[in-house]
């Protein structure tokens, strides 16, 4: 056999037989990803993106992100009208004291469960249903600070008062509730009979 074309055989059947060894790794094959695999033969569909402030997603516009990149916290585009009371008109205890991030909803239930139906904060961002949500809540206090610092980002905001979902802990000062200065950042306690501007928001 020509020695030429030995080679060539040689070269051909190396190839077939070492290609037809190579090992199928599934994997995020896209470099732009958090998770990319450098090793990854076959993209499997779990590429992973990190989100930022100023991005709209989830039907609204991303204020904060926790350290992992894939949660955090939506405000909706617009206040909810001009302005809400916080409580029903009765003035009554709801015992929501918690101001963390992420506290907001289980704030917004408790206080809906206690009060019911009616034309109140936390229930105008319960019934809310925007871009296709439903999980919509008047932020804890925290959360609300949080906003305040990405107002820009989000937009639509006024220079006035934003309700809170938190109420005074103060057990003598119950009647109060949380909320925040969108002029100048500060948060104070008020009277939940008194009206103040409402943005729900949502976290993903």
């Amino acid at each position: 056999m020509n020695s030429k074309l030995f080679t060539l055989l040689a070269l051909i059947t190396g190839t077939v037989i070492f290609g037809s060894c190579k090992k199928q790794v599934d994997g995020c094959t896209d470099p732009s990803a958090d998770n990319y695999n450098l090793n990854a033969t076959d993209d499997d569909g779990s590429c992973l993106y990190s989100k930022h402030v100023g991005e709209s997603f989830g039907g609204g516009i991303i204020f904060y992100v926790d350290i992992s990149g894939q949660h955090g916290l939506i405000a909706a585009p617009s206040d909810l009208g001009d302005s809400a009371r916080w409580d029903d008109g009765s003035n009554a205890d709801t015992y929501v004291t918690n101001t963390l991030l992420f506290s907001g909803d289980n704030n917004t239930t408790q206080i809906v469960a206690i009060y019911g139906d009616g034309d109140y904060a936390a229930k105008q961002c319960e019934d809310l249903e925007l871009n296709g949500f439903t999980d919509w809540y008047l932020p804890s206090k925290s959360e609300l600070e949080e906003l305040y610092e990405f107002r820009v980002q989000v937009g639509g905001f006024s220079d006035d008062y934003y309700w809170t979902s938190s109420e005074n802990s103060n057990e003598d000062y119950r009647f109060l509730a949380f909320r925040v200065n969108f002029g100048t950042g500060l948060s104070s306690t008020f009277y939940k009979n008194f009206k103040a501007r409402v943005r729900p928001i949502r976290a993903f």
